[in-house]
Formats: C-alpha cells, structure tokens, sequence
C-alpha cells in the first residue's frame, strides 16, 4: 500500500483525519466560511465523543442512534435548530465523500432521523413602514457609532441585498465610475451594482478615506493579511456590527429585531412584493439558484395564494348576496 493510499484508509478510519484533510484543501481554495464550518463541526462533534483526545472513528460515528444522541446532545447545550442543521449538514457532505451516494455501501437514509433542513429566514424581512422609519431614523441626529451602523444597513439594502461579508470585502478598485463590481463571497458570482441616488451621500460620507487603504469601507483592518487572518477579524465586524444594529433597533424601533441578515431578506421580500420576477430577484441577489431564492420567498408566496383566496371568497359570497337582493 503506498503512502497515498494509506492516508485515504487513515481518513476513512477516523473522522478527524478526515475532516482535517477537507479543512486543508477548503483552505487552499480560500474557501474560509467553509473552513469555519467544518472546524466548529468538527469540534463540536469532539466535544460531544469526550474531548481533544476522543478517536471517533469512522464507523461509529456514522451510525443512526449515534447521530440522534449528537443532535439531542446540540439541543441540550441551547443550539437552535438551523446551527444543529448545519453540524448535520456538515457531517453528512463528510459522509457522502467518504460513501459515495448510490454505491454499495451508502445508506441513503442514515440522516433521516436527524435535522437537516433550514428554516426560512424570511421573518427576518422589515415591511416598508419598517424601512421607510429607518430612512427617517438616519436623518434624525443619532450618536455616530448608531448612525454609522444604520448606514451600512441602509446601503446594503440599497446595494440589492448585498450581504455584509460582501461589503466588509469590498475593494477601492471594485468602484468602477457609478458602479461597484465585485465577486460574491459565497459564490464568486460577479454582481455588478450601481450606486442609486438615495446612497450616494452616505456612500461618500462613509466610504473608506484613508490614503493607501485597500478596502472600500473601513471596516476590517489594514493589519489582516492572510486569508484566515482576514475572515477572523471579518468574523470579529460581524459580531460587532450585530450588537451595533440591536442598539440602533432599540432607539428607532423598540421591539423589532434587526440582524445583518435583515437587510437582504427585506430586499427580496419588498421586491417580491413589488411583482418583481422570481428570476431577476435572483439574478440580483447573486444566488446560485432560483431555487436559494425560492427558499426566501416561499412563506410569502403562501400568503398571497391565501390572500388572493380571500378576495376569490368575498366575491363569490357578494354575488351570491347582490342575487339573492334581487
């Protein structure tokens, strides 16, 4: 057996091993959300089998009431249910590398007792009432780490949905004239954008001024250079620029949960709304599918069939009375 060979029967023998390797090749193609995942899955599966020490092998953590013990052991330490898909999800595309799905030795079905599913984010969506306060709200004289924080959220929703690793990420050269062009993070879709109207004054107000400086807004240090050293300190913006907008939330709009999911979400929900093809949605959120987009929309298409149900019923029913008068 050569030496290839022998890291292939060590990976398929014990989960880190196995794990490890994916994490080093997803680091090679800077695939570093990707690298967070499968490090905080593997981890956590550590965790549960007894610590840094535990072996894991292959063949027992791949067993049906061994992953149900995982998922009830996830929800006893407080995790919600997408954070427990994820884990699921994870270990799952580990499983389908190391059986090939329709080969003798898959099971099909070893993850259907456990949550693999996502639950829709569309609660996350603002109404228009909700954004048109938060338009208000950025004229109205807040402390300038809140008003910062709500313009960056303004200018993701004005920018399409652009989610905020996309615009942490953002490069002076991606300004090109009235357009920013750059490549999605999840995808590396190129997304072309032009500056509206509406953004241009915050878009030059806060934009990143510093001579020499790399990013487009200031937003992650100039001191990260390598790959992980840059999605770390983006991880760090991110947790920082949910607190930020949780504060905002409270002082503009008491009650409402604003996450930085929200802004994408109420783009393409208002879009939807506004009778904008599926297709062109997806095309402007970057997404690989319209099936992704599908996901975002589907409880908000279930709310027009059964509004558009309600007017079919009152119809029918004033016909039925104007005849009945007659």
């Amino acid at each position: 057996m050569d030496e290839e060979e022998e890291t292939k029967e060590k990976e398929r023998r014990h989960l880190a091993d196995c794990m490890n390797t994916i994490i080093r090749q997803l680091g090679t193609d800077k695939k570093n959300p990707a690298v967070h995942t499968y490090r905080s899955t593997l981890n956590s599966f550590r965790k549960f089998s007894g610590g840094a020490e535990a072996e894991m092998p292959i063949d027992e953590v791949f067993k049906p009431g061994k992953l149900k013990e995982y998922e009830t052991w996830l929800r006893q330490k407080g995790l919600k249910w997408n954070s427990v898909s994820t884990y699921m999800r994870t270990l799952k595309a580990v499983y389908n590398r190391l059986y090939l799905p329709g080969s003798a030795e898959h099971d099909p079905g070893l993850f259907d007792d456990v949550y693999t599913k996502v639950e829709s984010q569309t609660k996350r969506a603002l109404d228009k009432e909700q954004m048109q306060t938060l338009l208000d709200a950025a004229s109205a004289g807040l402390p300038e780490d809140v008003q910062c924080v709500l313009v960056y959220f303004l200018l993701m929703f004005l920018f399409r949905g652009m989610p905020f690793i996309d615009l942490c990420y953002l490069r002076k050269q991606d300004l090109q004239g009235n357009c920013i062009v750059y490549c999605r993070h999840k995808t590396g879709r190129q997304i072309v954008v032009r500056i509206p109207r509406e953004a241009q004054q915050w878009f030059e107000r806060y934009r990143n001024k510093k001579a020499g400086s790399t990013y487009l807004f200031p937003i992650l240090s100039e001191a990260a250079k390598e790959d992980e050293e840059v999605y770390a300190c983006y991880r760090q913006a991110l947790r920082r620029f949910n607190r930020q907008l949780k504060k905002m939330a409270s002082l503009s709009m008491p009650g409402v949960k604003i996450s930085s999911y929200t802004a994408r979400h109420t783009w393409a929900t208002l879009a939807y709304h506004q009778g904008i093809n599926t297709g062109v949605i997806s095309q402007a959120l970057g997404h690989s599918s319209i099936k992704v987009t599908e996901t975002y929309l589907k409880p908000f298409k279930d709310e027009m069939v059964d509004a558009a149900n309600e007017e079919l019923i009152v119809s029918v029913m004033k016909s039925k009375k104007d005849k009945n008068a007659a």
